[in-house]
């Protein structure tokens, strides 16, 4: 186990850095310009020694790639958490949204160059990292009960029904108009940087009624659509990677050629068919040589 977490870590810093000079080819080749400002390239443009060696401790990082490096750092300090988790459970669990909570009070993250914090606060999402390992190794026959209850289950539907509402209302002025002010000052900013803790119990209401409703053994996993989507999961370093790239082409296109609704649609649709594409012969191939697909 400690011998894979530090492999996957290697690797995803590994595809880090190539990923981080195929965006800056990229954008060469598409001529620099607007482009270079809009990935964060431009600095690698003009000063190419220092991005370079702060891309290599993590520092700088162009548009789109900001999760790497949190998994890098999250693989790396897997070994030491698993020891914990293992041993003294509710201590790490504790001790983990202890530093969670302190990050929403004081804003505590890692600096960025040249500018800027981490986009994904290692500090912050580390808590969703310890809840989920914290899962796989609890004592589920004493969890799932109280989980899969109908008061969790009404929490977890009454709480999307109210982040649904919340985010309809960013479209409809009479919604955003009928949120009480004080709920507003309370809920914004929506911060994803820092995990904010709505964001945080939307995915954990989500969790309750995908575990509550979805078996293991579902067959609606063998659908094509959702076996495509499967496919993406067990390759999702290079199919990450790939859709930075093809996010950057697709923006590309739109920019020189056209942004109406007909072209957005043929490019995303284009694009998600070009990443199951790859997904599925990825998969072939890890098959063919007796390799299993591997998850972030």
């Amino acid at each position: 186990m400690i011998c894979h977490t530090i492999r996957r870590g290697f690797e995803i810093y590994v595809a880090f850095l190539a990923l981080t000079v195929a965006c800056v080819v990229m954008v060469y080749l598409l001529g620099g310009g607007g482009f270079a400002d809009e990935t964060n390239t431009r600095v690698l443009f003009e000063h190419p020694g220092p991005a370079l060696a702060r891309a290599v401790i993590l520092q700088y990082r162009p548009v789109n790639t900001d999760v790497l490096p949190t998994f890098v750092i999250f693989h790396l300090l897997f070994a030491p958490l698993l020891w914990l988790l293992l041993n003294v459970p509710r201590l790490a669990l504790a001790a983990s949204f202890l530093l969670y909570a302190l990050v929403q009070l004081f804003g505590w993250n890692l600096p960025q160059w040249p500018r800027n914090e981490w986009y994904f606060n290692p500090f912050a999402w580390q808590f969703l990292v310890v809840l989920g390992a914290g899962w796989e190794i609890a004592d589920r026959k004493k969890l799932r009960p109280w989980l899969m209850s109908r008061a969790m289950t009404g929490c977890a539907v009454l709480y999307l029904l109210f982040a649904f509402a919340v985010a309809l209302s960013w479209s409809f002025k009479p919604l955003e108009a009928a949120i009480p002010q004080a709920l507003a000052k309370f809920m914004y900013p929506i911060d994803k940087s820092n995990l904010d803790p709505l964001r945080l119990l939307h995915f954990l209401a989500i969790a309750v009624l995908v575990a509550k409703f979805v078996p293991r053994d579902w067959k609606g996993l063998t659908t094509p659509i959702l076996r495509s989507a499967v496919r993406c999961g067990e390759n999702s370093l290079e199919i990450y990677c790939a859709g930075v790239l093809l996010a950057l082409a697709a923006h590309a296109l739109l920019v020189r050629v056209s942004a109406d609704i007909a072209m957005q649609v043929a490019v995303s649709a284009g694009g998600v068919l070009a990443l199951i594409a790859i997904a599925t012969v990825l998969t072939r191939l890890k098959v063919e040589s007796g390799s299993e697909p591997r998850l972030f």
